[in-house]
């Protein structure tokens, strides 16, 4: 009984790990990683405009 539990925990964990990695390959194939640098910049602007 104990081995099934175990392998019930590994499939999900697997299949958590293949989730991740879909949402990463969607988010560069998206485009959400390219010119950081520009979301860079516009977050120092904003935190020098607060008081």
């Amino acid at each position: 009984m104990l081995e099934l539990i175990t392998l019930i925990e590994f499939i999900v964990a697997f299949f958590m790990g293949l989730a991740a990695c879909c949402f990463l390959f969607w988010g560069i194939l998206d485009g959400a990683f390219d010119n950081l640098e520009d979301i860079k910049h516009r977050i120092l602007e904003i935190e020098k405009d607060e008081p």
